[in-house]
């Protein structure tokens, strides 16, 4: 499929968010089904009979099909539920989009029933009693954790054996109906069961990667399967190897003393080894893992360079929750294949991925996923069963209906067909029910996800099984609630934990009641009146009767889980029961009842599902009749006292069930009330006073309106229950001080009133409630609750008689609000402010106020407003305590002076003694007192100390701080109870609404409020008060209130610089993006603005933002659409800033009048429409388009301040009128992209980038509009937009794949849907190389462009089209030069033919740089002149004179050829100049980011930069960031960033061992993604059939005497053994050392090559050295014999036929004499280059070999003492004139870029260190127009240092290989859309891969707190929501 699945699969894994996987699935679906749905063409199969209709479509559209089911199946193992649901949605949405498949076309409409003519098929034997006692329990896993699920069964036959393991293992073999019939031939697959046993009964078990293990491991060599994968599935049993996907891991039984007898040999070895200690350590040590997304699988060491076959489920690392399958490509078990000498690069071959899912013609289409689904049933791993589970719940949903039935057989043999499929399924169902044991706890409950989805399958299987089945099927799950059948079970089976007697096992118990739930949920048919079936004659009474009897069973069950399901049981058919089994009824209630009574279990959670079962049979008249009757049962005054005593349960939706199920009792009007009486009212005001909980709370609330409305409608009865003292005893507690423990004398319990002394204890759920203790419960929750109990108390006195009411309540108000206590003067205020929103209206409709009928109301409103007009208090009640605290401490202060300083007693001043918080009575301690004791008396203490006592002065000023610092306290707390009283005093005040004379101080207390409120709540409360004033003053026509009101909030939103920056801070900056630069904010920002506010003032600031905010939502609320009528001054407070800087049309005007005056006034605007367009009513957003021009205009300012300020006022704009601003931004603000204009570009890229922060999926419809765009700024020259566009980029690019689609947009013209259409082409190019159109060359290109170099055209055309740049790394001779020509040519042909039409600016002609080695500028001039004539071309080369020269004319050229060194030198006269191409020829060159050579390159400034270069890593992953950072700065990252993502990783595996495996493949996969789209490479094999093979050969050498001699007197120095850690591949080498151990390796290379290289010309060492030899002192140096590597070379070329002595014999002898005979007998048939490193080896080729020994060899030398302008000609030469024998090169010279296919032989006498050089140089003689096999030889001297360097070099191979793999080889497999992972600069395997890190670092610590580490995170409290019923039958639309 289309690398759109790949990315949709990805989303569907990662998905930042549910909507997004939702999403992601359906477009999954609609992509899956697309083959289908297309195409309902009915297809004839051509076989022996025309067969019957096949469904829907043709084969190969269903394998299409089944190809996309076979990609989401492996998520259904994840671990993270998120992506099991995902995948379970998008298969359900496959099966709901595809039609339902049927056996023929006339069924179509028909219901499959019983057929009547075919006796009834078979039920399957199914014992429970027998399945409980034999079969083995499913658990959470099977304890080998957590091996990774392997993908997909290979074949239908792996499924069937797969399936009979996974029976087998769980002991269910015994059990005949394992398969339907079609499984008879299962035997013969698991013939070789035998050699399974057998290796079990060897000697320890042999790993599969191991392979051998002695006589065991050749037979099961011989007998087993070939395919690896079922190879190793076999050994699965019990070695780590993880099975394949499907075949679930081995069971980790708990180890239990077992009656062996019973046992199999088999079964009795496997006991005996998992008692053996240490048990998980006996598997032999497989070979070091790679991480899971490994390119390459590692392979233990072997024989030679053969490539091997390796099964890819070799080894798997642990798997924590977190790793979901990366994606299923690597969890596929295909075979791949490794061949060493590429590293181990490997393409897996995706072939057989969905065989298994492919069905025989005529069969169900459905039926090889069923299968599969079924095996993963039975999975070990519990996460494995769900996903299955769920898959299967959706497919027998929507795509059951003709399951099991075949084309071709008549409807009556396919409806028993299909009656016999349900039954085998549903017996499958019944297994998993009976076995599974895993349970998860959600707060607190326990939820049995594997059972209650399985339930679920059941129920959807149900829908579409007949009536005789479903009955069978309903036996068994009632047999597997009563389990009236006593138990022998396994040891290892017996229930651990729960100490139940083993009378029955409550999990089957569970899970039978859950089957029958949901059977009754969805064959309500079967508990329906008047059915009856036909052979069991059960009528539905009868069904209904045991349902009923199963749940008592169940609701009397000790067991709390089974309990609750059997109370949500009998929801479903609560009305059945009530219809027809109305004797049931008194029993079921009994049951009930006595299960309240008896819970007195803290833990109970099953009170919840009791309860609402009864508030639901509450509703029918027959119940209500029941509990009405006394006869029959309890009577309601006795059994709703049993709800009481879980009013306070530990558990939270308990206690929210009896508050809601009391009301559901009261709200029944038939019922009796008798019960309503005080204990229950006590406990509702209770639970106001303690809860914590908000929900409880309002549940609570509505409760108590209820009974108060209950007990007014009696006259007196109220009044007689609710007495004077009652209340005020409410009040007390009600009015207890913060902090202060409640008084719970007065509380009622109704556990008490039992008497029972042996009642269980229980957890006290409100300890820290009722302590009051505010360490313990935030003080915020305490407030909430006393005005929840202060609002119930203002209910009483809203119903009160208003005869009555003011003796009852005047006292008790008026007491409270002239209390000296904040909070009791508070609470008062609350109680008025609440009595008064409740009866106000109802006065008001008669049109009256309430204080005209009540003189309290009255005398309350004046109260408050005589406080808020005087001076608060001088302190309050609560301060007491602090204050007097605060006198021990001044006291002990001043004390000081007499005890430290020795001062007179009688100098220190008195305190007095009395503490007076009023600050009424004279001569006591007040806080004045206070701040004069730190204050004027601490100064005159100190002075008169004089200069003496300085270290005891020191001691006093500490404590005098700390004293200071109390005081202050002390103020902010007095100030903080002024604000709270304030406000609550003018919200009652405005509630009362009476007319004040001025409103000045209502509406500074109301504001205060607003502004300084720390606890939301209270703040809203504020909030309500201005609505509720606001709306007083525009009833009495006052403008200037809410005017002046509406201005302060501006100002409040404006405080929090966070989001309203101070103008003058930034004033000074212009250029940059402020939300995304890494240089500007951190600095300025920083330094200034947190010099402006201190963390106090921040914190002030964000307070009085966030009130006035929510003051605007409830003004919003209040008014709607006519707010801005109603408030006209509004408006311009809001925006005034912006209409008067931004309303004329020039920035620069705009700029005038910002630095002049409106710089802050624009923030300010620009700050508080951000906070209150999302506040206000849909009818005034078209007011708010008017402001669009002027925002716009505000992001074209030069302050970057500004722009920012805009950008994220227009983002919060487009969320809340998201069409019309979408639609402004894309018509008038992108095009700002591409402007000249720095500040419009900055200005568009920061509003894209909050747009997309700010919308997320919301910006879908608008995605197509923003990507381009985007992608063209990636390169701008400005760093903070490319970083910008960069981040943005990464965030659109996720949502392509979802946008296809969507409707159009509302409101788009035609042209911008026609714009979309074209970007939408040009993504599809981008996304899928396949739809790149092909570029037809303009101009004349003098060669035939082969066809991958025609492709290569086409890249590089798709890239300058889109402003990209690239690399093209194809292999060496393969035609880069030609392909950089073609587009050169095309693209100067272009731009000259656009600007003779246009002349506009950016098509006036520039000159293109072509840069490359010196070698190569000859090469290139010619060739640009052999293929165009359209290129006016110079080589920009020579002395430095004749570069100046040249200089002013390179304009008139359309190329400038020149070379990197030039470059370097001239840089300051190149970075000047506009180049159309810069094209860097073996552009590796630029590896090394620190070279002055790199720096130069880079500041070459072109439109389109392009990268050649065969090898563009060759040491390290590091080079590739260099190579990008000159294509597209800030692509990849900072280097630093760069070295932490991939570097380190990367290299930190190079030893393979396994640790760092995973993160290394991890980092080298992300790495690959990124750079794909933007690498092109195509290698010989694949390209050029016509090219000859290159076959490599090492050759080695043994050392010659002295060279042995020479080497082992180093080996004996220190030098050596620092050289060897040097290549040691872990080697950590310090700098210092590295200069000294690189001379060292230096020196042995020179050794291995030639003694002279080491000896030189010193005479004394020479003879030294042959003398130790043994060889003579005066012997020859320069004799061949001393070097082997020189006598290997020789021998080389005489069997090349080179250099013998003419005579023919010798040439017969050699080995190569079978090449063909050469035409002309003159010259030898093979030519050689032969490479060296150093020039000095050449020499002594020249001097030593061939002139000495083969003085016939021709030859030539090219090396660095090659002039630069004569290379070009010693190539020519060469490969013209065949007489020349070898070409001597040195591989720095020779090995780059030129053609020397004369020569078919390569022979290295030395080696690069860096092996890309010594590929680069063997493809001198391997590229286009070699017509010969290529032979290189690589002589190598055995057992040294050169072997070992050889051995770096393979690492490095292995690198390159993965990072540029075949995938670039072209645009169609390049995964353009890769692109799209591509900008992300940090990203999940980031995240991952630091967690993991952190990880790694606690595992080594090995800590206790480690093991929590190992424990899963509890699932959150939605995850398992799907899991009730009623969305299940959401689902199944009923």
């Amino acid at each position: 499929m289309t690398s759109r699945l790949d990315r949709l699969l990805l989303l569907l894994d990662t998905g930042s968010s549910t909507s997004v996987r939702t999403t992601a699935a359906k477009q999954l679906a609609q992509l899956a089904a697309k083959s289908i749905i297309s195409d309902v063409a009915i297809v004839e199969e051509d076989g022996k009979a025309p067969r019957q209709h096949v469904g829907v479509g043709d084969p190969s559209a269903w394998s299409e099909l089944m190809a996309v089911v076979a990609r989401i199946l492996p998520y259904l193992h994840s671990k993270s539920h998120e992506t099991r649901t995902a995948a379970s949605v998008a298969l359900s949405q496959i099966f709901s989009l595809v039609p339902v498949w049927l056996p023929s076309p006339d069924c179509d409409g028909k219901t499959p029933g019983e057929a009547a003519s075919f006796p009834a098929p078979e039920f399957p034997t199914f014992s429970v009693r027998e399945l409980m006692e034999k079969g083995t329990p499913l658990l959470a896993s099977s304890g080998k954790e957590f091996v990774k699920p392997t993908g997909i069964l290979g074949s239908s036959s792996e499924v069937k054996k797969a399936r009979k393991e996974a029976m087998g293992r769980l002991g269910l073999d015994f059990l005949e109906s394992v398969g339907a019939t079609d499984d008879m031939d299962i035997e013969k697959e698991l013939a070789d069961e035998d050699a399974d046993v057998d290796m079990e009964n060897g000697n320890g078990i042999t790993n599969g990667s191991n392979g051998t293990n002695g006589a065991n491991g050749a037979q099961r060599e011989g007998s087993l399967p070939v395919s690896p994968t079922e190879a190793i599935k076999l050994e699965s049993r019990e070695s780590p190897v993880p099975a394949s996907s499907n075949s679930p891991t081995p069971a980790a039984t708990t180890p239990a003393p077992e009656d062996t007898g019973a046992l199999s040999a088999r079964e009795r070895n496997r006991l005996k080894r998992k008692g053996r200690a240490g048990t998980s350590a006996f598997v032999p040590a497989p070979p070091p893992t790679q991480g899971v997304n490994s390119k390459y699988t590692p392979v233990p060491g072997g024989q030679g360079n053969k490539a091997r076959l390796v099964a890819r489920d070799d080894q798997a690392p642990p798997i924590k929750r977190a790793d979901t399958p990366k994606s299923p490509n690597e969890a596929s078990s295909d075979k791949v294949i490794v061949d060493p000498s590429k590293g181990g690069a490997v393409v897996p071959k995706a072939e057989k991925q969905s065989k298994a899912l492919e069905v025989q013609p005529g069969c169900w289409v459905w039926d090889g996923l069923a299968k599969i689904l079924e095996v993963d049933l039975f999975s070990l791993a519990w996460e494995v069963r769900h996903g299955a589970a769920m898959a299967l719940r959706e497919l027998l949903k929507l795509q059951g209906k003709y399951g099991g039935m075949r084309a071709g057989l008549s409807w009556e043999e396919n409806e028993i067909a299909h009656e016999k499929w349900c039954n085998d399924l549903a017996v499958k169902f019944l297994y998993i029910f009976v076995l599974d044991r895993f349970g998860d706890f959600v707060s607190d409950q326990v939820v049995a996800p594997v059972r209650e989805t399985v339930s679920q399958t059941l129920a959807s299987l149900l829908l579409h099984m007949s009536r005789r089945s479903i009955l069978h099927v309903h036996s068994i799950l009632l047999e597997m609630i009563r389990q009236d059948f006593p138990l022998v079970l396994k040891p290892s089976a017996r229930p651990q934990g729960r100490k139940l007697d083993v009378g029955h096992v409550w999990e089957v118990r569970h899970a039978g009641l859950l089957g029958i739930k949901y059977e009754v949920a969805v064959r309500a048919d079967l508990v329906e009146p008047g059915k009856v079936d036909s052979t069991d004659n059960l009528d539905s009474r009868e069904v209904l009767r045991g349902v009923v009897d199963s749940a008592v069973l169940g609701l009397g069950d000790r067991d709390d889980d089974v309990r609750s399901v059997a109370a949500t049981c009998l929801l479903p058919i609560a009305e059945h029961l009530v219809e027809q089994l109305p004797d049931e009824l008194s029993r079921v209630l009994a049951v009930l009842w006595s299960c309240l009574s008896d819970m007195k279990d803290d833990l109970s959670s099953s009170v919840g599902a009791v309860m609402d079962l009864l508030g639901k049979l509450v509703a029918y008249d027959k119940v209500i009749n029941i509990i009405a009757d006394g006869s029959i049962s309890e009577p309601l005054s006795v059994l709703a006292p049993t709800l009481f005593p879980f009013f306070r349960h530990t558990i939270s939706n308990v206690r929210l069930a009896v508050v809601k199920t009391l009301h559901s009792f009261m709200s029944v009007s038939s019922l009796p009330k008798n019960w309503i009486t005080l204990p229950f009212m006590r406990l509702l005001l209770q639970n106001l006073i303690v809860e914590e909980r908000p929900d409880i709370r309002q549940a609570t609330l509505s409760a108590w309106r209820m009974v108060l409305s209950i007990l007014r409608a009696t006259p007196g009865w109220m009044e007689s229950v609710l007495t004077q003292q009652l209340q005020l005893e409410w009040y007390a507690v009600l009015m207890m001080p913060l902090g202060m423990p409640l008084d719970v004398s007065s509380f009622y319990d109704p556990l008490d009133l039992t008497g029972r002394h042996d009642a269980p204890e229980r957890h006290n759920v409100d300890k820290n409630m009722l302590a009051q203790d505010l360490a313990l419960v935030p003080v915020e929750t305490v407030l909430c609750a006393r005005v929840a109990a202060a609002t119930a108390l203002a209910n009483v006195i809203a119903v009160w008689p208003i005869e009555t009411l003011e003796d009852m309540f005047r006292p008790i108000l008026m007491h409270y609000v002239e209390s000296t206590s904040m909070l009791q003067k508070f609470l008062a205020a609350i109680i008025s402010e609440e009595w008064a929103r409740e009866v106000g209206p109802i006065f008001a409709k008669q049109g009256r106020l309430l204080i005209e009928l009540s003189p309290l109301a009255k005398d309350l409103s004046l109260k408050t407003l005589q406080w808020l007009q005087d001076d608060p208090p001088a302190a309050y009640h609560e301060m007491a305590y602090t204050l007097a605290r605060i006198h021990g401490e001044c006291y002990n202060l001043l004390q000081s002076f007499a005890s430290e300083c020795k001062l007179p007693h009688t100098a220190i001043p008195s305190l007095g003694s009395e503490v007076d918080v009023t600050g009424t009575k004279s001569n006591c301690f007040t806080i004045q007192t206070a701040e004069a004791a730190v204050g004027d008396m601490f100064a005159k203490l100190k002075e008169s100390l004089g200069r003496t006592k300085k270290r005891e002065l020191a001691i006093i000023k500490d404590k005098r701080a700390k004293v200071v610092s109390s005081i202050e306290r002390y103020v902010d707390i007095k100030a903080q109870y002024d604000i709270r009283v304030s406000a609550a005093f003018a919200a009652a005040f405005v509630a009362l609404k009476a007319t004040p004379e001025k409103v000045s101080p209502i509406v500074k207390g109301i504001m205060n409020g607003i502004k300084s409120e720390e606890d939301i709540h209270l703040q809203t409360r504020s909030a309500v008060a201005v609505a509720a004033f606001t709306e007083f003053c525009v009833d009495r026509n006052l403008s200037q209130p809410p005017d002046k009101i509406v201005k302060n909030l501006c100002t409040f939103l404006c405080q929090d610089v966070d989001q309203t920056p101070t103008f003058g801070t930034f004033k000074k900056l212009q250029e940059g993006i402020l939300s995304f630069s890494k240089s500007n904010s951190t600095t300025t920002n920083g330094k200034d603005a947190t010099a402006l506010t201190s963390p106090e003032d921040a914190a002030k600031a964000r307070l009085s933002r966030r009130g006035a905010g929510q003051a605007f939502v409830e003004l919003s609320r209040k008014f709607g659409p006519r707010l801005l009528e109603v408030i006209p001054r509004m408006w311009h407070s809001m925006a005034g800033g912006l209409l008067s800087a931004c309303a004329g049309d020039s920035p620069s005007e705009m700029d005038a009048l910002i630095d002049k005056q409106y710089g802050q006034d624009v923030i300010d605007s620009l700050s508080v429409l951000m906070a209150v367009i999302p506040t206000f009513h849909e009818d005034l957003w078209p007011k708010f388009n008017e402001l669009f021009p002027l925002i716009a205009l505000a992001l074209r300012s030069r302050y970057a301040i500004i722009r920012q300020c805009a950008a994220r006022c227009f983002a919060t704009v487009s969320s809340t009128i998201t069409v019309d601003a979408m639609r402004f931004a894309i018509e008038k603000i992108v095009p700002y992209f591409g402007d000249t204009n720095l500040a419009n570009r900055q200005g568009a890229t920061e509003l894209v980038y909050h747009i997309v922060q700010e919308l997320d999926i919301k910006a879908l419809p608008y995605v197509i509009f923003l990507i381009v765009p985007v992608l063209g700024r990636m390169s701008d020259s400005d760093d903070d937009i490319r970083s910008t566009a960069t981040n943005t980029f990464a965030s659109l690019v996720k949502m392509v794949p979802l946008e296809a689609g969507l409707p159009d947009p509302p409101g788009f013209s035609q042209d911008l849907l026609k714009r979309r259409e074209e970007e939408r082409q040009f993504l599809m190019q981008l996304l899928d190389g396949s739809k790149v159109q092909q570029y037809v060359i303009p101009v004349e290109i003098k060669a035939e462009l082969r066809k991958y170099q025609q492709d290569g055209v086409n890249w590089l055309a798709f890239l300058a089209k889109y402003q990209l740049h690239g690399i093209l790394c194809d292999d060496m001779g393969l035609g880069k030069t030609l392909q950089s020509i073609c587009i050169l040519a095309s693209k100067h042909f272009e731009r000259a033919k656009r600007f003779k039409e246009t002349k506009s600016p950016d098509s006036k002609p520039l000159p293109s740089l072509i840069v490359c080695p010196p070698t190569l500028t000859g090469h290139w001039y010619y060739e640009i002149l052999k293929y165009t004539d359209n290129l006016k071309t110079v080589m920009y080369t020579g002395n430095s004179r004749e570069r100046l020269r040249l200089l002013p004319k390179l304009r008139n050229y359309d190329v400038v050829v020149t070379s990197y060194e030039v470059v370097r030198n001239d840089i300051s006269s190149l970075q000047g100049e506009s180049w159309h191409y810069c094209i860097l020829d073996e552009g590796h060159i630029i590896k090394n980011a620190k070279t002055k050579l790199t720096k130069a390159v880079k500041s070459i400034r072109a439109h389109h930069r392009l990268i050649l270069s065969g090898t563009p890593i060759q040491n390290n992953v590091l080079e590739l960031w260099s190579l990008f950072d000159f294509l597209m700065p800030g692509f990849l990252g900072s280097e630093s960033q760069f070295n932490e993502r991939f570097s380190k990783p990367i290299l930190s595996n190079r030893d393979g061992k396994a640790k760092n495996g995973e993160a290394a493949a991890l980092a080298l996969e992300a790495l690959h993604k990124q750079v794909l789209p933007f690498l092109l490479r195509r290698l010989k094999e694949d390209v050029l059939h016509d090219l000859p093979p290159k076959i490599i050969q090492d050759y080695y050498c043994e050392l010659s005497d002295l060279q042995k001699q020479m080497y082992d007197d180093f080996s004996k120095s220190k030098a050596h053994s620092e050289a060897a850690n040097a290549v040691r591949s872990d080697a950590d080498t310090k700098a210092p050392q590295q200069q000294h151990v690189f001379q060292s390796l230096q020196y042995l290379r020179k050794l291995c090559n030639h003694p002279a290289l080491v000896l030189k010309d010193d005479k004394q060492a020479i003879q030294e050295a042959f003398v130790k030899a043994g060889h003579r002192a005066d012997s020859n140096l320069s004799d061949i014999q001393h070097a082997p590597k020189i006598l290997a070379l020789r021998q080389l070329l005489v069997d090349c036929g080179i250099g013998s002595s003419g005579n023919s014999n010798e040439s017969a002898r050699s080995e190569l004499a079978d090449a063909e005979p050469s035409s002309t007998g003159a010259f030898s048939q093979h030519r050689v280059l032969i490479f060296c490193q150093m020039k000095q080896m050449l020499d002594i080729i020249e001097t030593d070999l061939f002139k000495q020994h083969m003085p016939s060899v021709t030859y030539m030398r090219l090396d660095g003492g090659t002039d630069a302008n004569k290379r070009h000609a010693v190539v020519q030469t060469f490969n013209s004139d065949p007489s020349i024998d070898c070409l001597l090169l040195t591989t720095h010279v020779g090995g780059l870029g030129l053609t020397l296919t004369g020569a078919d032989t390569v022979i290295f006498v030395e080696h690069d260190w860096n092996p890309m050089k010594d590929l680069q140089a063997m493809d001198r003689a391997h590229r286009i127009g070699q017509k010969k096999v290529v032979n290189v030889y690589r002589l190598i001297t055995k057992g040294t240092l050169e072997e070992k360097i050889m051995g770096l070099q393979r690492f490095k191979l292995n690198i390159a290989n993965s990072v540029v793999t075949q995938q670039n080889s072209g645009l169609s497999s390049m995964d353009t859309d890769r692109v799209l992972d591509l900008f992300k600069l940090t990203t999940e395997e980031e995240d991952a891969a630091a967690a993991r890190k952190k990880e790694k670092e606690a595992a080594a610590n090995g800590k206790p707190k480690n093991v929590l580490h190992g424990l899963e995170d509890l699932p959150s409290e939605d995850e398992y929501q799907s899991l009730d019923i009623s969305s299940f039958m959401g689902s199944l639309g009923r």
